[in-house]
């Protein structure tokens, strides 16, 4: 059981925690009803993936390096982590949107 948290942990570096946290706030604004979670949560996980391209490439890396650290990120600890993400998008968005449903009302 240690071994899978220590996968985990090293998993994730400061930059993943800023892109879930960004994609997530974006995912739960678009949403305007609950059944509409595991699209704002696929849109969110689609986003995450392809922003470090986009970051890398803009800074002078080329395409073909930049896509290859892209697909790198996903793949350096295994499906684990893929499936830890997706799991904190499910809650960080749904959490987000309950929120703002409850603290966010029309008036």
């Amino acid at each position: 059981m240690d071994a899978i948290f220590t996968r985990l942990g090293d998993g994730f570096t400061g930059m993943d925690w800023i892109l879930i946290a960004l994609w997530s706030i974006v995912g739960a604004l678009i949403m305007r009803r609950v059944s509409q979670l595991p699209v704002a949560v696929g849109l969110a996980f689609v986003a995450d993936t392809i922003t470090p391209f986009f970051t890398r490439w803009a800074t002078g890396t080329p395409p073909d390096f930049a896509y290859d650290l892209m697909l790198a990120r996903l793949d350096e600890r295994g499906g684990l982590v893929v499936l830890a993400r997706i799991f904190l998008y499910f809650v960080v968005i749904g959490l987000l949107f309950a929120a703002k449903g409850r603290y966010g009302g029309r008036r």
